[in-house]
């Protein structure tokens, strides 16, 4: 029998996660109706973003496995802040991507891969964990220890 392997993402991972972020996309997004030439590009353009950052300074992706399957994940970067003068300056983690396959939801999966990126964070002294969750995920970080901030800012340049 197999068991949950917490673990950071490698290149033969990048099938599973670039599927699981269309299959992640569909379900936030039922509108959408994908041509097949459009998910030809997706598939194209996500495989490059993996490749590039997948073992990368500024990006680390944790995943969830469980016998050969990915079953959850969460994207991270590292995001290095401005130097300060009078106090050592620590980068921090901006969280993004977080996704459980439905069949595997309710278990705790997610949760228990918040909390070992929370350890690695600690561990590599990090500043914050930063999330920007939609209303549905407000619950569920707030369950694992995250609190509301003030709303930032933003200039949309495109639509």
């Amino acid at each position: 029998m197999s068991e949950l392997i917490m673990r950071t993402a490698e290149i033969d991972d990048i099938a599973q996660l670039a599927e699981m972020r269309y299959d992640s996309t569909l379900e936030n997004h039922p509108e959408l109706r994908i041509t097949d030439e459009q998910k030809r590009d997706y598939t194209d353009e996500m495989h490059e973003f993996l490749e590039e950052v997948i073992g990368s300074e500024h990006w680390v992706l944790w995943v969830a496995e469980y016998g050969n399957e990915i079953v959850s994940h969460a994207y991270l970067e590292v995001v290095r802040k401005v130097p300060c003068p009078g106090r050592m300056t620590k980068s921090f983690i901006y969280m993004t991507n977080v996704y459980t396959r439905p069949k595997h939801r309710g278990l705790g999966i997610a949760s228990r891969l918040t909390q070992v990126i929370e350890k690695w964070s600690r561990e590599l002294e990090h500043d914050f964990i930063l999330v920007w969750p939609d209303k549905r995920g407000e619950a569920f970080y707030t369950k694992n220890g995250y609190t509301i901030c003030s709303e930032p800012m933003e200039l949309k340049l495109s639509n």
